[in-house]
């Protein structure tokens, strides 16, 4: 008895689904192998890193190329705008300079010493003149010919004194200090 389909016709009768052509395996293998070199690699690859910068290779060739580093700062220079008041300072100082040799010799005659006596009564450089600009969490920052500084209690002044207190004013905004010299600065605008 031959067996028959749902339709009705004998199962020879009815046609087999196409097999197409043949599948290639071969393609599969290669991404296979890909992917295989490719986990390799990622799994290597720190270990290789980590040896290179352990200098795996001692003794490198060198290119005799010299490598400046943008970082370093040990002969930097460094440049504030002073808006000219440091030429005026020194116009003013030049002016009263004494100009006569301060080294010791055997001989004092009467010029000599009439000249020590002279050189005596030149008055001597003034302080260092800053100004309180602003007092925020303990720290001042100071103004003086060479730019803005922020000092704290214990700080070396321009003028050679230290800071020796910060105090707040009677009105709102006002500060001072106190150096160790006695002087009290008031704060500025």
């Amino acid at each position: 008895m031959t067996e028959r389909h749902a339709s009705g016709k004998p199962m020879a009768e009815t046609s087999p689904v196409p097999a197409g052509p043949p599948r290639d395996k071969r393609f599969d293998g290669y991404l296979k192998g890909a992917g295989l070199i490719l986990a390799i690699n990622c799994a290597v690859l720190p270990f290789a890193m980590y040896y290179d910068i352990l200098d795996a290779r001692p003794n490198p060739p060198t290119s005799g190329i010299e490598v400046r580093d943008p970082l370093n700062r040990t002969n930097q220079k460094v440049v504030r705008e002073t808006h000219n008041k440091q030429a005026a300072a020194q116009s003013k100082a030049g002016e009263n300079l004494d100009l006569t040799t301060t080294a010791t010799t055997s001989e004092l005659t009467s010029d000599r010493l009439a000249g020590i006596e002279e050189a005596s009564k030149q008055p001597f450089p003034g302080k260092a003149v800053f100004l309180v600009r602003e007092v925020v969490g303990g720290l001042v920052m100071i103004e003086d010919e060479s730019g803005y500084w922020f000092v704290e209690k214990g700080s070396p002044l321009p003028d050679g004194s230290t800071l020796v207190a910060i105090e707040r004013g009677n009105d709102p905004g006002s500060w001072s200090i106190k150096t160790s010299d006695g002087n009290v600065i008031n704060r500025t605008n």
